[in-house]
């Protein structure tokens, strides 16, 4: 797991699985992020080939923990099935980046 910081944002980008034994060190990480004042955190799933439900429950709470402080919390780059369980489980609705949103203002 890798953070960067840019343009006000901060980017987790995960690998390989989000379970039930590698969960734990991705809350951490997105607690310590919102509670040291990041507003915006994004979750770069690109290199994620798995997220099982314990996965899932980290998001969820993250996102609802990065409300609760004014801030945003936000997926990006999943694909395959990780994007499936994202939009079957609906939390696509409020956790995956409008890609419209990352365009730039001017289109380019």
């Amino acid at each position: 797991m890798h953070t960067t910081r840019q343009e006000g944002r901060a980017t987790i980008a995960a690998r390989g699985s989000i379970d039930l034994h590698s969960s734990d060190e991705l809350r951490a990480r997105l607690t310590e992020l919102v509670d040291a004042g990041e507003r915006s955190v994004v979750v770069d799933l690109a290199a994620v080939d798995f997220c099982d439900s314990s996965g899932l429950n980290v998001l969820v709470r993250a996102y609802k923990h990065a409300r609760a402080q004014n801030a945003t919390l936000t997926v990006t780059g999943a694909y395959g099935r990780v994007e499936n369980v994202l939009r079957t489980t609906g939390l696509d609705r409020f956790l995956m980046e409008d890609p419209a949103e990352e365009a730039p203002a001017d289109g380019r």
